[in-house]
């Protein structure tokens, strides 16, 4: 399992902007309405995922909240007495039931998948493309040249070891 750490944060940022770099380069060679469709495309892009990752990881922090009531308090005398729980109360085996109950539909949780961050990022890409549309300077192939700096970053950021 993978933790997402702060150096494992500026790692990604690092392998974003170092694309985004070389994107640009290119972009200045083929000409001013390339590189604002690329840089359109890769800002609104990342915006979206540095939002989704906001919103998922608020949802985690919440659930983290409301388990952390089920930790076992039990001491070392308590484990010698009773190892097996057998003359604890059905309460807590009814606390921690529901707890994986609520893990289990943690996947299925609408509120990370509705979020206002996302919702908010996914209205900054619309924008974004519509703009580059209203001003008729909108061009396809540096429009996906710059939204694929994000998953071909991702993947490169599973690849490098920190």
């Amino acid at each position: 399992m993978m933790t997402m750490t702060i150096s494992n944060i500026k790692k990604q940022l690092l392998i974003y902007i170092s694309l985004d770099i070389l994107l640009i380069a290119f972009s200045l060679y083929k000409g001013l309405d390339f590189l604002l469709n690329s840089q359109v495309a890769f800002l609104t892009s990342l915006m979206v995922t540095m939002l989704s990752f906001l919103s998922y990881l608020k949802n985690i922090n919440k659930q983290i909240g409301l388990l952390s009531g089920l930790i076992d308090d039990r001491d070392y005398i308590d484990e010698l007495d009773d190892p097996y729980e057998l003359y604890s109360g059905d309460e807590k085996k009814d606390k921690i039931s529901k707890a994986k109950i609520t893990m289990k539909n943690l996947s299925k949780s609408k509120s990370a998948a509705f979020s206002v961050y996302r919702i908010v990022g996914y209205i900054i890409l619309i924008a974004g493309f519509m703009m580059l549309v209203k001003f008729d300077i909108f061009a396809i192939l540096p429009y996906i040249l710059g939204i694929s700096i994000v998953p071909l970053g991702t993947l490169l950021g599973a690849i490098i070891k920190p």
